[in-house]
């Protein structure tokens, strides 16, 4: 996030600017107690060991992890 340079003198023009700024990176952020979608990205997750998997579905609702 680009936020413009601290004015010296309030400006609204600026200050709008960053609400709307950080407003819309807000937006982007997981929530507590909110559904979690991938869409077509990739949940990947690690072990202990360090390896990480990519988890998937199938059609019929089969879960599978793949070493990446």
């Amino acid at each position: 996030m680009n936020l413009p340079p601290v004015a010296a003198t309030y400006d609204r023009t600026i200050q709008t600017q960053i609400n709307l700024q950080i407003g819309l990176a807000d937006n982007l952020n997981h929530k507590k107690n909110q559904d979690i979608e991938a869409g077509d990205g990739r949940v990947i997750i690690k072990s202990a060991n360090g390896q990480r998997y990519k988890i998937a579905v199938s059609n019929s609702g089969t879960i599978s992890a793949s070493a990446i």
